[in-house]
């Protein structure tokens, strides 16, 4: 069942290169962000949620600003009770109170009863949770990945999409069908879902709204407030006064 728990501390641009386990691993973050991706999707593990990545699942992983929180990795038995796909889901205080009781389990005086309870506990929860809105699919064709990635790098990057597209030997047409089909978003809604999550690295360092909203190319505030909150159901305010709570 639970193979290891244990607290996580890092600063700031902590890295994990490329790997893979046996284990499924289960992460809640109290403080700061960790960015967590796999080969078909970038996840943002933000404070107040609850991360799932089951086994054998290639990823990478960095920090933004200095994280803490707590890490369990479940046995492949164990992983059973959790969904078969990674997600991100936000956390009510009754859940993080859960993980952090599932983190002190130990195996040497809990019983396998006691963990498999418990886990089942946290499975309903997260099945009642809607997930949050923290992901992004990468696309897998190597010219569209090529301007993905490059947008995550600069979230701040003006040129338009046919600019995008020519740069890559792309017409804007193949552009659009490529996200669409590999990301299941079109081109305008990727971007503007990576510049909210870039959003969110900004936010959690305790800069000014306007300054967020420039480093992730916002033409000004009033828009980024107006994405950020069709996104999120809060403003860029609110959202960084809850998590600096968490």
């Amino acid at each position: 069942m639970i193979t290891q728990s244990q607290k996580l501390s890092h600063q700031s641009k902590h890295k994990t290169e490329w790997h893979q386990h046996v284990t499924g691993q289960l992460f809640c973050i109290r403080r700061g962000m960790m960015m967590v991706q796999t080969e078909q999707t970038q996840w943002a593990l933000t404070p107040a949620t609850i991360g799932w990545f089951p086994p054998q699942l290639r990823h990478c992983a960095w920090t933004v600003g200095k994280v803490e929180g707590h890490s369990v990795q479940l046995s492949v038995c164990g992983s059973d009770a959790l969904p078969q796909q990674p997600g991100v889901w936000p956390a009510d205080p009754f859940l993080l109170l859960l993980m952090e009781r599932i983190s002190q389990l130990d195996p040497q005086v809990e019983t396998a009863q006691r963990e498999q309870h418990l886990l089942a506990v946290m499975m309903d929860e997260i099945r009642l949770a809607p997930p949050a809105p923290l992901q992004l699919m990468l696309p897998h064709d190597r010219r569209a990945r090529r301007i993905a990635e490059q947008l995550l790098l600069q979230p701040q990057n003006t040129l338009r999409q046919q600019e995008l597209a020519a740069e890559n030997g792309l017409s804007i047409r193949t552009l659009s069908r490529l996200f669409s089909e590999q990301t299941g978003l079109s081109f305008s809604r990727w971007r503007q879902q990576a510049r909210i999550l870039a959003s969110i690295t900004w936010l959690l360092r305790g800069g000014p709204i306007s300054e967020t909203a420039m480093q992730c190319g916002y033409e000004n505030v009033s828009a980024f407030i107006a994405a950020f909150k069709l996104r999120f159901g809060m403003t860029p305010g609110a959202f960084r006064v809850l998590n600096s709570k968490a």
